[in-house]
């Protein structure tokens, strides 16, 4: 299968000038930022049953290292290039210069298309205390009738009397835009597994529900431009994040450049 597959003809929803483009095995859109908002867009307004990923090294591992979880990843409607890290690949493995789309900065675009185009969002996942805070900053910005609901679930798995509840009460209110903060890979399973049951288009948002609750910092901007917001995160939350980190960046970078000598010997050979 080619590296780079066009997205014009598997998803009408997706613009032609977007590609999908393999980064160790995951697929990740390419293309301007607009086309990426443009396309959630559509999904918002047109697609019965959608979800939206935000690829970042974390999830390109997980998948790696789980062929069904890489299967859940790439059967999204949308990838987008989250982590600089993964921006930074296509351009390394296709000279390709490619923007970050982060969920922290995309998540109040969302809103800002939801108010626009009178469209409901309801938010699934962190703490009722996060959901507070977040409503009361997505009202304050965007009007009362933004959001549709919320709900915090408990952190064991739901019975199956429980989720077909939590489906019922998401379609009941008529939801459009579901923002899901379940953390990764949790949140892209669920979506997944909910496509087809769920009536609106997905959006695996994580760490940027609580960024915009106010409830989470955000690295500086001069940080976030040199793909150090990992070292922030991990500041803030250093017996959390180390081990994760540590292991995953490394063996991310490892396997760019492993990846990055296959392709010169095979251009060396032809």
């Amino acid at each position: 299968m080619s590296d780079v597959l066009s997205e014009s003809s598997q998803n009408l929803a997706i613009p032609s000038s977007l590609v999908r483009m393999k980064v160790l095995g995951v697929d990740v859109h390419s293309g301007s930022v607009s086309s990426m908002l443009e396309s959630m867009e559509h999904l918002a307004q047109h697609s019965s049953s959608a979800y939206v990923n935000f690829v970042n090294v974390h999830m390109v591992m997980e998948a790696r290292r789980d062929p069904k979880f890489a299967e859940v990843v790439n059967g999204a409607d949308l990838n987008c290039p989250d982590g600089l890290p993964i921006a930074k690949s296509i351009g390394w493995f296709y000279a390709v210069r490619q923007r970050q789309v982060a969920g922290p900065d995309t998540l109040p675009l969302l809103l800002h298309l939801a108010q626009r185009t009178g469209k409901k969002v309801f938010v699934l996942g962190s703490t009722p205390e996060v959901l507070r805070s977040f409503e009361l900053r997505a009202i304050d910005q965007f009007g009362p009738d933004i959001l549709c609901g919320t709900f915090s679930p408990p952190f064991r798995e739901l019975s199956p009397e429980e989720d077909d509840a939590l489906v019922e009460r998401i379609n009941a209110a008529n939801a459009d835009m579901i923002f899901v903060a379940l953390g990764c890979p949790k949140q892209e399973k669920w979506m997944a597994a909910h496509k087809g049951r769920v009536k609106g288009c997905m959006f695996g948002l994580g760490y940027a529900i609580p960024v915009y609750a106010g409830r989470a910092s955000r690295a500086p901007r001069w940080m976030i431009e040199r793909g150090l917001e990992w070292l922030f995160r991990l500041s803030s939350d250093p017996r959390r994040l180390f081990v994760r980190y540590a292991k995953t960046n490394s063996a991310f970078l490892i396997s760019v450049f492993r990846e990055l000598s296959k392709r010169k010997n095979r251009r060396n050979r032809l």
